[in-house]
């Protein structure tokens, strides 16, 4: 049982992301609505917990703010996710749901190595379409590579995340 209050929020805000990823697929313009009580609920469990746990609930609040944008991106530059952001944002899902899991002292070895073999592949999956979107013209190309470039950032606080809460 999760007794410091950094820890459950930011565990709860991977939870909501995961599960939210798909809907804000469909609607990215609903982003900040989305992400707008996940962030007060970090906030606001920074006040409490232990010294060690502030990490955890930054790289959670990061996770927020960068998919947040993303999908702004997404609706601002009008670019509904192509072939290689859903899979990454798939990989992004099942990343998010298995985070939980490194709290656990029986599945955490799992969820660590489910974490990092998400993480990779969504990064790979980036960088192959962020080099196949080179050669497709200066909008497309702008559009994307904003794109590409947030998900990659949102993975990178992903397993900062999972790194703190492992070690929680």
């Amino acid at each position: 049982m999760v007794t410091d209050g950094r820890v459950k929020a930011a565990v709860r805000a991977l939870q909501l992301a995961g599960v939210g990823i798909g809907d804000l697929a469909a609607k990215p313009g609903e982003a900040a609505t989305f992400f707008r009580p996940i962030k007060i609920q970090l906030y606001a469990a920074i006040k409490e917990g232990k010294p060690a746990s502030l990490a955890v609930v930054s790289a959670a609040e990061d996770l927020a703010s960068r998919l947040e944008k993303t999908f702004s991106d997404m609706a601002l530059l009008q670019a509904p996710p192509d072939r290689p952001v859903l899979e990454a944002l798939r990989l992004m899902q099942r990343a998010c749901a298995a985070a939980p899991d490194l709290l656990s002292t029986s599945g955490r070895k799992n969820a660590d190595l489910e974490v990092r073999t998400c993480c990779g592949e969504g990064r790979k999956t980036l960088v192959l379409a962020k080099a196949a979107a080179e050669g497709a013209g200066f909008p497309q190309n702008l559009k994307f590579s904003s794109i590409y470039s947030g998900l990659d950032a949102a993975f990178d606080s992903l397993e900062r995340c999972a790194e703190a809460l492992f070690k929680a």
